[in-house]
């Protein structure tokens, strides 16, 4: 008896915005990149509440794809909060220059 076990595809995912070095270009991508960055962290917490929500009356969700959805939204959480405190960071030190 020979059964053949078929490959395990990985999920695809969107690749994050790619920042140019060039500095003519940098002047507007800055706040595209925070929005795209927004954007896809309001995303993917939708996602994951609606999964959790169709979870929770009884619908047929997976429980694993419940758990990475939840997973990916904190770690998208966690890391919009760690650039936001690298931006105040800055911030703070910029106002503390003396000129």
């Amino acid at each position: 008896m020979s059964t053949t076990i078929s490959p395990v595809a990985l999920a695809t995912m969107d690749a994050p915005p790619v920042l140019n070095n060039s500095t003519s270009s940098m002047k507007g991508d800055f706040m595209e990149v925070v929005r795209t960055g927004a954007a896809a962290l309001t995303q993917q917490t939708d996602k994951a509440s609606e999964l959790l929500s169709a979870y929770a009356v009884g619908e047929d969700v997976a429980p694993h794809e419940l758990v990475m959805a939840m997973e990916q939204a904190k770690l998208s959480m966690q890391l919009a909060l760690e650039v936001r405190n690298k931006l105040v960071d800055a911030y703070q030190e910029l106002t503390r220059l003396q000129i």
